[in-house]
């Protein structure tokens, strides 16, 4: 009888450590979108202080590899003709890399599918898309993509 009594007090204290369990990685959760509103804010502020225009998407590539926890970020920056790249800023990759990996892309495979085509594009495995066709020699290796359109009013700058 004490054990199956023992059983009832007990099956209430399990359902509130799972309840526990569960406010915790909510509050852990919160706090995660808290930390990236505040450095969303953050990059929002820095961009505003920044009067020069390269330091500026420089903060900008910056504050979005934070945002999303990526190793590199890139901002390629749209030409007057509407098809190439004009301007690549990159962050996590040093200049001596930059140097042994050549010139900057112009706006062909994946980026040049999102000039064309400028939406969020959200990749697994960037090797399977129809648009990649791999990079240069001594790239870093990468197998995921974020790109998203940067809109100034309704136009897209990069």
């Amino acid at each position: 009888m004490e054990s199956h009594e023992a059983a009832r007090v007990r099956l209430p204290q399990l359902r509130l450590d799972e309840l526990l369990e569960e406010l915790q990685a909510r509050l852990d959760a919160a706090r995660g979108t808290r930390d990236r509103v505040h450095s969303l804010l953050e990059a929002v502020l820095s961009v505003g202080r920044e009067l020069d225009l390269e330091q500026a998407l420089r903060s900008i590539v910056e504050a979005a590899a934070v945002l999303v926890d990526a190793e590199y970020g890139a901002l390629g920056v749209i030409g007057p003709d509407g098809r190439r790249l004009s301007a690549f800023h990159t962050v996590g990759v040093s200049e001596e890399e930059i140097a042994r990996i050549g010139p900057f892309p112009e706006g062909h495979g994946i980026l040049g599918e999102l000039i064309r085509h400028p939406e969020p594009l959200r990749l697994t495995r960037l090797s399977e898309h129809p648009a990649s066709f791999g990079f240069p020699p001594n790239h870093p290796p990468m197998s995921t993509f974020l790109g998203v359109p940067i809109r100034v009013r309704d136009q897209v700058f990069g």
